[in-house]
C-alpha cells in the first residue's frame, strides 16, 4: 500500500499522515519521489494493496501515464476531478474514482471536520465508513 501526495500538496503531509493513522491505524513515512509525487508508505506493514493518489486531474494523468505499467498495487484510488477521465486505465488495473456523475470533486476546508487539510467527499466518506478497508473503499468511491 503506497499513498501518494503531489508536491503541490506537501504543506499537507503531516496532516494526511494523522489521517491516514485515523484510519489504517498504521505510521506512515516518505519514500523516494516518483516524479512530482512522494508516496507515504506504512511502517512495519505492507498493508492492503492499494495504491491511493491524490490531486488534480492532469497531476494524476501524468503520474499514470508515466508509471502505470510499473505499479505493483492492482487497486487504484483516485481522489481527483474528472472521475471519467480515468476510464482508460481501468482494464490494466482496478480504478476507483469519487463520484463520476459529477464533473468536480467536491472539496473542503478541513478544520470544519477536525482535519489541517483541505478534503474531499470521498475522503470523508471514507474515513467515516464501516468495514474493512475494501468495504470502505467501495462504500466512498465509484468503480470504473
Amino acid at each position: 500500500m503506497r499513498y501518494l501526495i503531489h508536491e503541490s500538496q506537501l504543506y499537507e503531509a503531516r496532516a494526511r499522515c494523522e489521517y491516514l493513522y485515523d484510519v489504517f491505524k498504521l505510521y506512515f513515512l516518505p519514500g523516494k519521489p516518483e516524479g512530482s509525487y512522494t508516496p507515504f508508505i506504512p511502517v512495519g506493514s505492507e498493508g492492503e494493496d492499494v495504491l491511493f493518489i491524490t490531486g488534480h486531474a492532469n497531476y494524476v494523468h501524468s503520474y499514470l501515464g508515466a508509471y502505470l505499467n510499473s505499479i505493483p498495487e492492482k487497486e487504484i484510488v483516485i481522489t481527483s476531478c474528472m472521475g471519467q477521465s480515468f476510464t482508460k486505465y481501468a482494464g490494466k488495473k482496478t480504478i476507483y474514482v469519487p463520484d463520476i456523475h459529477k464533473k468536480y470533486c467536491d472539496i473542503h476546508d478541513g478544520h470544519a471536520y477536525g482535519f489541517d487539510f483541505k478534503i474531499s467527499d470521498a475522503e470523508l466518506d471514507f474515513y467515516n465508513a464501516d468495514g474493512d478497508i475494501k468495504t470502505r473503499i467501495e462504500k466512498a468511491y465509484t468503480r470504473l
